[in-house]
């Protein structure tokens, strides 16, 4: 995986994946055209990180898991990022949540391009995912009152589709719902999160030999 961060910053400045990608991640009951895009509504600007960094022989992805603060997405699975500020453009809101969040200061230098963008209709944010790079561990210190937990996929994992589960998981509104996730680790990453790490995954297995 040496050359893994220039194959990642070519394959995003070429055609993504996109909806088809991030659809196999997608719970059942997610809505596809317009409701799934948020094109026929106002949506809430946001940004994500994807953030990763080498291991001995493989990479890891940070995923974090929310504290339990009574919100629409409390105590879920989660990639660093936030809705935008003002004046603030999507990447400037992506570093600095990320920044907030684990505490890991990115410069634009690191920043590899971006996925494509997410609508999340219960909470009408339209997201962009930005993919980052580290060559060495960065030293975490997350914050407290968002963060419960760090969590650092390993890319292995993510491109093995022995990762990929189905289940039922529940919602912050206390109703259950039936959707692939991804395991890691244990932890359950379903939802918005799981369909953008879909179109990262696919990305990845154009040109990372899966594990058997």
């Amino acid at each position: 995986m040496g050359d893994l961060v220039e194959t990642l910053r070519l394959e995003l400045e070429s055609e993504l994946p996109g909806e088809e990608a991030q659809f196999l991640m997608a719970p059942r009951a997610r809505p596809r055209g317009k409701p799934a895009t948020g094109s026929d509504q106002v949506c809430l600007q946001s940004a994500v990180l994807l953030y990763l960094f080498p291991d001995r022989d493989d990479w890891r992805l940070v995923l974090m898991k929310r504290t339990d603060y009574g919100g629409i997405h409390s105590g879920q699975v989660s990639i660093p990022g936030g809705r935008l500020e003002a004046s603030e453009s999507h990447l400037q809101a992506a570093l600095r949540e990320f920044m907030e969040e684990t505490g890991v200061q990115v410069d634009d230098s690191q920043v590899l391009g971006c996925l494509s963008e997410l609508f999340i209709p219960p909470s009408r944010f339209l997201v962009k995912p930005f993919v980052a790079y580290a060559l060495d561990r960065p030293c975490f210190d997350p914050d407290p009152a968002e963060v419960d937990q760090i969590i650092e996929m390993p890319v292995s994992s993510l491109i093995c589709d022995m990762t990929v589960k189905t289940g039922r998981v529940r919602q912050s509104s206390g109703s259950w719902i039936d959707t692939p996730y991804f395991d890691a680790g244990g932890h359950v990453v379903w939802g918005a999160t799981a369909m953008i790490l879909s179109e990262l995954k696919e990305i990845l297995r154009r040109n990372v030999q899966v594990p058997s």
